[in-house]
């Protein structure tokens, strides 16, 4: 049996970010009716770029300790987790609209990403230049959005926050509330992982799967219990907003930085299965969002049903690549 003190760790994390959640979306919306922009962009930045802080930390830590390939698989498992598992499980709770205003342009960020990650780890290693290209284009699409946010509340393209909405938390207390939230979902993961991590090296889980499961799930549940806090505030903007900025921060943001350490090439897995599965959640989020979707219970039990096939092909080495390749004679 593990230790009590990885059971406890666990546990522990799990209730510490279901506190630091709440305290994070009611201090992001609360700021966003201050800033005079929508909780779109206050779930973008503010709660996307705060839960992808376990991400960043587990990449420069990886990349510094020389196991980029557990980098590597936390970041697109990540990815894929947020599609799957943040959109999902709070589905289960109150149903969420897509669609909504400005979600367009985050979707177009979250494509942009995806498709360069995928197209330049098949052709090539990441490399410092690719890694300051990625950061580059995160500063400059963090600007543009915002610009756009205040033009569009300006002439009432995006209402914004409405009074029933802002909590009316004094701005001191949402001050507190943003950066506390963003600590304690950090400190909460990381003992989460510490957990869970232990855990299965203890059941001899091999390392790969640790990456793209465990530490993956484990770096996307601030991602999942602010999602969850936002479904039971009936704040769905914020949670759309947290998945596209989640996925757009991981690689452009996470990835960036691990590059920067690079040459890095990625394992074969990735190309053979992995990225597939990247694909796959980036097509599933843009059609939600494209067709304005309700994501109710049953497409929610659908996205954790098709997460649960994904985490079954990978611990039984499915090979999609090989499925296109012709018969030997």
């Amino acid at each position: 049996m593990p230790e009590l003190s990885l059971i406890a760790a666990l546990i522990g994390g799990l209730v510490i970010m279901a506190l630091a959640g709440n305290a994070l979306v009611s201090g992001a919306v609360s700021l966003a009716a201050r800033m005079g922009v929508s909780p779109l962009v206050a779930g973008i930045f503010i709660v996307g770029f705060g839960t992808s802080a376990p991400e960043m930390i587990v990449s420069l830590d990886a990349a510094m300790s020389g196991r980029s390939g557990l980098a590597l698989g936390n970041i697109v498992g990540s990815n894929i987790a947020n599609v799957f598992l943040v959109l999902g499980l709070p589905a289960l709770i109150a149903p969420i609209m897509a669609g909504g205003v400005g979600e367009r342009r985050g979707l177009a960020a979250v494509v942009i990403a995806a498709v360069a990650w995928i197209g330049i780890t098949a052709v090539m290693p990441l490399t410092p230049m690719v890694g300051i290209c990625f950061l580059a284009i995160l500063i400059a699409y963090s600007g543009l959005t915002f610009i756009q946010a205040h033009r569009a509340v300006a002439v009432g393209l995006d209402p914004g926050v409405t009074e029933e909405e802002d909590p009316h938390l004094p701005l001191w207390l949402a001050l507190v509330y943003v950066p506390l939230g963003i600590l304690g979902l950090v400190l909460g993961a990381s003992l989460v992982i510490e957990g869970g991590v232990g855990i299965a090296t203890f059941m001899k889980v091999p390392e790969e799967y640790i990456g793209l499961t465990l530490l993956a799930v484990g770096t996307s549940l601030p991602e999942i219990g602010a999602g969850l806090v936002a479904a039971m505030k009936k704040q769905g903007e914020v949670l759309i907003g947290n998945v596209l900025g989640s996925n757009v921060f991981n690689i452009l943001g996470a990835g960036g930085i691990l590059s920067l350490f690079g040459p890095i090439r990625t394992a074969p897995t990735f190309q053979q299965y992995d990225h597939w599965a990247l694909g796959l959640a980036t097509l599933v989020v843009a059609v939600l969002i494209l067709t304005k979707a309700r994501i109710g219970r049953l497409t929610g039990l659908l996205l954790l049903l098709v997460y649960a096939a994904y985490v079954y092909g990978l611990i039984t080495g499915l090979n999609i690549t090989g499925l296109f390749k012709p018969a030997g004679p």
